[in-house]
């Protein structure tokens, strides 16, 4: 694993679940920069979650399905960044196609660990597979397309046992149990706070195999 700048290191965001749905957004936040990445027309993207106007934050909430859509004076910008929906702008901003480009949202990094994704505020630096390692790397995302199957909530409350494998990369702590049950807990980024702790569980078999007790 390489040691990376704060700016250019890769934090754990979601499950690409989180990211399927049209307009579906997920946030975190590393050191003092909120990110933001959602999904647009079926494209996924990162941004800082900050308008480039007055410097609101976008998106308030950790995860959600919406436009993106400044709640200042309800800016709403494209796949690339660009504000697109401007209410008065003939009369308040009077901002032309130049205008535009120039207040376009500043773009982040998301890379993919299988079906992991993961967020960095640089848009330049070293590769995910990079900071984790070839052999974690691999892992990982044969494991995140293996164990596919949610935990139904009312089970999700597992606690592991001795039978339990651990091991940690970027801000993911992940727990297996072999053949049955894959845990995932993302830890919140620096800065960030315990709203931005991710939970998920996973099982690998069909879903209408009998699992193990």
């Amino acid at each position: 694993m390489t040691e990376a700048a704060p700016d250019t290191r890769w934090f754990y965001l979601c499950t690409d679940d989180a990211l399927a749905m049209p307009n579906a957004f997920v946030t975190t936040r590393v050191g003092v920069v909120p990110l933001v990445a959602q999904n647009l027309k079926g494209r996924v993207v990162a941004f800082r979650n900050v308008c480039t106007h007055r410097f609101a934050v976008i998106h308030g909430e950790p995860t959600g399905c919406g436009p993106l859509r400044c709640p200042y004076h309800g800016w709403t910008f494209d796949a690339e960044g660009m504000p697109t929906g401007l209410p008065f702008n003939p009369t308040d901003f009077q901002l032309d196609a130049e205008g535009r480009r120039r207040l376009a949202l500043n773009p982040a990094s998301l890379a993919r660990c299988g079906r992991l994704v993961f967020i960095r505020v640089a848009t330049e630096g070293p590769g995910l597979e990079a900071q984790m390692g070839a052999e974690i790397f691999a892992r990982l995302s044969t494991l995140s397309t293996t164990f596919t199957r949610p935990v139904p909530e009312v089970e999700a409350d597992i606690v592991p046992g001795d039978d339990w494998e651990w091991f940690e990369t970027a801000n993911l702590r992940v727990a297996l149990r072999p053949g049955h049950t894959l845990l995932l807990e993302g830890l919140p980024s620096p800065g960030a706070d315990n709203r931005f702790v991710r939970h998920a569980a996973f099982r690998s078999a069909p879903a209408d195999a009998e699992m193990p007790a």
